[in-house]
């Protein structure tokens, strides 16, 4: 698993953020009308590639997959 940025460990413990856990260390959370799946290496959307958001849980997932496939 990848290290944690400050940034997604403060995302992560966010009380105003009802996120859960989602494959490969990810966090999933609902961000206005989209899901969103966010990895432990996120720093900024500006700054970072790990995210993804899809109009279901599902969709976010995969889309997040997608980008990351090697």
């Amino acid at each position: 698993m990848s290290r944690m940025t400050y940034e997604f460990e403060m995302l992560k413990n966010d009380p105003d953020v009802e996120s859960e856990r989602g494959p490969g260390g990810t966090i999933i959370f609902l961000d206005g009308d989209h899901y969103c799946v966010v990895g432990p290496e996120f720093v900024t959307l500006d700054e970072s590639d790990c995210y993804a958001f899809g109009a279901t849980r599902e969709q976010a997932i995969s889309n997040y997959a997608l980008k990351h496939i090697v």
